[in-house]
């Protein structure tokens, strides 16, 4: 065989060996991301409770931008009235998942549940507040002293309420805190049998809209940053740990649109919550949509720990590590530099 042919040989070997290569890679490509939507095969089965406000927002976006089934995930979004309450529903084992406030956490762990909160998805230090009637005499906070105050118990309302109170020095004990769930506090206030009300968005905006002038509105800038969580139960997340990512993952990309598409997003919210898109419109300024794990969560749910301990909220006389309590292995796989908690 001549030189000549066995260089042209040698090429086309080498040429076929190359073209086997990229198919193979782009054979390998396609399987991988097929892989995270598992075409063909029964979407995961998931249940998250969530408490129907816009600040659950990614939730709904993600739901009905079909990026669930993006994820392999058949997710049935369960309604409740509160966080509080969607957090009961994981431990009773009615969910899977819970977007809730971290002071139902806090409450949880200080029962003794096992629990862990796999990402923040919302803050804002604007959401929550007290709102009184000016005809009880409230013009400031300081009036609110012997006043009845409608408050949801066990939820970041009642630490809210609280932290108000004692910011403009008021014992606890001098107040009349009256149990109201959410939906409960528009009728109360309205038909007088409260004095205020400690609540937050959309109920508070709907009573602001109600007696305008006629109401004073408390939001105590400065002592709470109200935040939002997804929660599950420890043996959840450790048996299904690609669960927890996909779900981070959908997250994550619904918050993306949100940024992108604020008003697409907010007709989205409003209509899925049955809420007027105007008042949403109107509080969109004051929502921070965000997927991450923060140093703040764990010193918030420390201070709330020191107050349920004060107030004799908890049997309980120590602080636990809530290290023990937030999973960090999840959002670290799929978006580690929004992961700032210090171990």
């Amino acid at each position: 065989m001549s030189g000549e042919v066995k260089t042209k040989k040698l090429f086309q070997y080498t040429y076929l060996l190359l073209i086997g290569g990229v198919i193979a890679l782009l054979v390998g490509y396609f399987w991988l991301s097929q892989k995270q939507q598992r075409p063909g095969e029964p979407l995961e089965k998931v249940t998250l409770a969530e408490p129907t406000q816009p600040s659950a927002g990614p939730v709904y976006i993600a739901y009905i931008k079909g990026y669930f089934k993006d994820e392999g995930l058949d997710v049935t979004l369960q309604p409740h009235t509160s966080g509080k309450a969607a957090l009961n529903a994981v431990l009773e084992g009615k969910a899977d998942l819970a977007v809730v406030a971290e002071t139902p956490i806090m409450f949880a762990v200080m029962r003794g549940e096992k629990i862990y909160a796999i990402a923040t998805l919302f803050t804002s230090e604007k959401n929550m507040a007290i709102i009184a009637r000016k005809d009880r005499k409230i013009s400031l906070p300081a009036d609110l002293k012997g006043k009845r105050i409608g408050v949801s118990i066990g939820t970041n309302g009642e630490f809210f309420m609280d932290a108000l109170l004692v910011m403009h020095g008021i014992p606890v004990k001098e107040v009349k805190a009256v149990s109201l769930t959410p939906e409960e506090m528009f009728d109360s206030l309205v038909k007088g049998e409260v004095d205020a009300v400690s609540t937050w968005h959309p109920h508070l905006i709907r009573l602001q809209k109600k007696f305008g002038e006629r109401a004073i509105t408390f939001y105590g800038d400065g002592i709470y940053t109200w935040t939002f969580n997804v929660a599950v139960m420890q043996e959840f997340a450790h048996k299904n740990p690609e669960v927890i990512q996909r779900v981070l993952r959908t997250l994550i990309k619904a918050v993306e649109f949100i940024r992108e598409n604020p008003d697409e997003s907010r007709k989205i919210i409003a209509d899925y919550i049955r809420m007027d898109e105007s008042l949403l419109r109107e509080l969109w300024g004051i929502y921070n949509f965000g997927i991450t794990l923060e140093q703040s969560l764990l010193i918030n749910l420390e201070n709330q720990t020191r107050w349920a301990i004060k107030n004799k909220l908890t049997d309980k006389t120590k602080v636990p590590n809530y290290l023990n309590f937030i999973y960090l292995d999840g959002l670290k796989a799929v978006k580690p530099e929004a992961v700032t908690i210090i171990r």
